[in-house]
């Protein structure tokens, strides 16, 4: 029938099954409006999106060019900049030229080739398509452009991929907008509903007012009008009305059966005692006082056997179980047999010695058991015929077998379902005090215990009675044990890594308490410019021990890409852009504060990277060999000076060595991008002999002696700093712009222990951290509200022009293209450094 298939959760109200299946079809509806409107956002959010990337393919394709009969491409920076629309998302790419061959880019970028298909112009797509690409879902564009040159034909391909975040962001945006009113309405049509559904129970609100005012002892069948949808209810509670009434006549009858079976050998003793107190004769006084006796043993033994028996039933279902040793226990309950057995010898016998006799459950009621399945056999088998309790251990499929053999008349088959009922005897038995209740009291005990007790004729004559048990489950207290006992000795492990540790390779600034964790900086940052914030961050830290590895930025971006020692938590560069090719790459981990929340969006790449310094490029002149009029505040006053004072300058000018791809690099490139003078300013430090230098602090010891006069694109951060020191030098912020970039921290993908990076980047970005680096003398601070000599506000009154940062974004990875870097190096060498 149907209602065997209900299950108990929705029988449980008839009022939520009806509005279930009521709300089926607004349901259906629902969804299929639901993936109706999320379909449409994807599309429109792709479609938004997908013209992004096509610009940037375009500005691409334009960009292909023929140099010497080889195919190039000098990538715009309007490429990838004008995808930084979408702020959180990495960006790649790949051009291949005609057959495949690549030219630049991701080659493993999922993208195939154009055919030769074309029709019409030169161009075949772009196309879009969905891929996963370093383990991201990205959205890819590719476009074909055809190169028609003497010896150079076919199709070019370019291939521009975007994560799918930005796009996903405005899905979402777009199907919350959209759906809203949807599921509000939705909402609506099931208050309606659920309003509607209450009205028409009503009559079963009112049956069951009806039952709830019922006297307790009223068990009459219910007597209404019931609609027809509950006549069945109606009809099965009235018959469990019915059964509850027959159970509690059955237990008024046990309770009577009891009481009889008290009160028979009370009144008889109570009448045998009347009888003893008239009784003048020795002889049948003695008689009487015999059977008083018997009686008494009766009455006594049924009510011990009555209390027994309602002892294990309560323990059965409301005590604990523990484990407990079944050969311990026999050994207790025949000790204390065979102090009453009257000469019958009790026998144990036990197979294997050092065999596992454990069992799960509650020693008191096993105890009662075994003590009424022993006093069975001394009753009814004993005399001089010894009762024998064998114990069978435990094996692999099941538990320890109890067995208790007598010699006596037994229990003929057809009995042995009877005697295990209260009150039930055997043929046997008549003669015999005894109560009925002992083998009753077993059976009680081993469903409790999950036991198997059975009844069986003794070979050679008698009974045995077998208790067996279930395996013993190891539960998870040993095995918690033995986890308690070995997490000292993985505390003990854990506290000792730190002390165990490889050497630092550079620099190690030991804890200041205990040392409990250890924190690895990689960064191509001078260890005394960070060294007030270590020890300050070890301050709010005392446990933190610290490692500082000093390189170049270039060592610092190789050591990541292609790691050959130990991995650090932080990575930290002043060259931004090598910092956001990283991000871009996947080699970071994403970090999200209060704090990190707070950082500029033009500070802050996908949560990934974060700026927490200003590093203003400036130019930097010895004040005492360089006349105050001298000082060029532009850079067409630095070509101007130069070229009418080539001779007194050359030789005497410095600036950053391109080739090691760092800051130097990074000013240049921005440069080219924003100043029409770029190349002729090269040409003009080339005239001059310009000499170049790896690193800030070498190029400004060389103006503090005086073997340069004048250094182009200086950290302005270092040069500050040493101006603060007393060095005899000047600064001047370019009047046409001033480059700003940042020195840029990020969490390494496979960090050691990315939350205390994460503690230490928090600590950077905080207005404890920003104030450090304000009142020192290496950096300026990000942060607006800092105050100090190395302050924002400071930097911002010190400008003579206005400010151009660097953001941080997949703007940055232009430079950093292959053929654009090899071009822009060439070119630049070409120039400035000159054979």
């Amino acid at each position: 029938m149907w209602r065997t298939s209900i299950r108990p959760a929705e029988a449980s109200s008839l009022q939520r099954r009806l509005l279930l299946r009521l709300l089926v079809v607004l349901g259906i509806v629902a969804a299929a409006l639901f993936l109706f409107v999320r379909a449409y956002a994807h599309r429109a959010a792709d479609s938004a999106y997908d013209q992004l990337l096509s610009a940037s393919a375009l500005a691409i394709a334009d960009a292909v060019q023929v140099e010497d009969g080889t195919i190039t491409v000098d990538l715009p920076y309007s490429s990838l900049s004008i995808l930084s629309m979408a702020r959180r998302d990495r960006v790649f790419y790949k051009i291949m030229a005609p057959g495949g061959a690549l030219l630049t880019g991701y080659g493993d970028l999922p993208a195939k080739p154009v055919g030769n298909g074309f029709k019409g112009g030169g161009e075949v797509g772009p196309a879009f398509s969905d891929a996963t690409y370093r383990g991201v879902p990205v959205r890819v564009a590719v476009l074909g452009r055809l190169v028609a040159r003497p010896n150079v034909t076919g199709p070019m391909t370019i291939a521009v991929a975007q994560t799918r975040e930005a796009r996903d962001a405005l899905a979402h945006d777009i199907f919350t907008n959209a759906f809203a009113p949807i599921a509000l309405a939705v909402l609506a049509g099931a208050a309606l509903l659920l309003f509607g559904v209450r009205q028409a129970l009503e009559p079963l609100g009112y049956l069951e007012r009806l039952i709830r005012a019922r006297r307790p002892n009223d068990f009459s069948p219910i007597a209404v009008p019931a609609p027809a949808e509950v006549s069945q209810l109606l009809g099965a509670i009235n018959h469990l009305m019915a059964r509850l009434k027959a159970n509690l006549d059955q237990t008024k009858t046990f309770l009577a059966d009891a009481a009889h079976q008290i009160r028979t050998p009370l009144a008889a003793l109570r009448a045998q005692a009347e009888i003893a107190a008239e009784e003048p004769e020795p002889d049948r006084l003695r008689r009487i006082v015999g059977r008083v006796h018997r009686n008494a043993v009766e009455v006594s033994e049924l009510t011990t056997q009555l209390l027994s028996h309602a002892m294990v039933l309560h323990r059965g279902e409301s005590v604990q179980r523990e484990t407990v040793d079944l050969a311990a226990l026999v050994g207790q309950v025949v000790h204390r047999a065979e102090a009453v057995a009257e000469g019958t010898p009790i026998r144990v016998v036990q197979e294997g010695l050092a065999a596992s006799f454990l069992v799960s459950g509650d020693p008191v009621s096993l105890r009662e058991a075994l003590a009424n399945l022993l006093d069975n056999a001394v009753k009814y088998g004993g005399g001089a015929t010894a009762v024998e309790v064998r114990l069978v251990p435990a094996g692999i499929d099941r538990g320890p077998v109890l067995e208790i053999a007598d010699h006596g008349p037994g229990i003929p088959e057809a009995e042995r379902a009877l005697v295990l009922k209260r009150f039930g005897r055997g043929a046997a038995a008549a003669g015999t005090v005894g109560s009925g209740l002992g083998l009753a009291i077993v059976e009680v005990v081993a469903e409790a215990h999950d036991a198997v007790f059975t009844l069986h004729d003794r070979p050679g004559g008698g009974l045995l009675a077998r208790l067996a048990f279930p395996v013993l489950a190891i539960g998870g207290d040993g095995a918690g044990g033995a986890k308690a006992a070995l997490l000292p000795v993985a505390l003990a492990c854990l506290l000792m890594w730190p002390a165990v540790g490889r050497a630092a390779e550079n620099t190690l600034f030991p804890a200041l308490g205990t040392e409990t964790e250890r924190l690895r900086i990689h960064t191509a940052t001078d260890r005394p410019a960070m060294e007030r914030l270590v020890r300050d961050f070890q301050q709010a830290n005392p446990n933190v021990a610290v490692f500082y590895v000093q390189m170049t930025n270039t060592e610092l971006y190789d050591s990541v890409v292609a790691p050959t020692g130990d991995t650090p938590d932080l990575i930290i560069s002043s060259s931004a852009d090598l910092q956001a090719k990283l991000v871009n790459d996947g080699y970071a981990l994403p970090h999200v504060s209060p704090v990190t929340a707070a950082v500029p969006d033009w500070a802050n790449w996908r949560d990934e990277a974060f700026g927490f310094t200003l590093e203003p490029a400036v130019i930097v002149y010895n004040r005492n060999l360089v006349p105050e009029a001298e000082v060029p505040h532009s850079r067409d006053a630095l070509i101007r000076l130069l070229r009418d004072q080539e001779e007194r300058y050359r030789g005497r000018v410095i600036t950053y060595d391109l080739a090691q791809r760092g800051i130097g690099y990074l000013f240049s490139a921005q440069d080219s991008v924003l100043s029409s003078q770029f190349w002729q300013l090269a040409d003009t430090l080339g005239d001059v002999g310009t000499a170049v230098a790896c690193c800030t602090a070498d190029m400004l010891e060389a103006i503090e002696r005086g073997d340069a006069l004048i250094g182009y694109n200086l950290l302005g951060s270092y040069a500050r700093g040493r101006q603060i020191a007393g060095a005899p030098i000047g600064i001047v912020y370019p009047t046409d712009y001033t480059l700003v970039a940042m020195r840029v921290v990020t969490i390494h993908r496979d960090a050691p222990s990315p939350q205390l990076g994460g503690r230490f980047i928090d600590y950077l970005l905080s207005d404890r951290g920003q104030g450090v680096i304000a009142n020192g003398d290496a950096f300026y601070a990000l942060s607006p509200t800092a105050q100090g000599p190395m302050s924002a506000s400071h930097l911002l009154d010190a400008l003579g022009g206005p400010v151009q940062r660097i953001p941080l974004g997949p703007a940055l990875l232009v430079f950093l293209d292959d053929l654009k870097h090899q071009r822009f190096l060439r070119h630049w060498q070409r120039v400035v450094q000159r054979p």
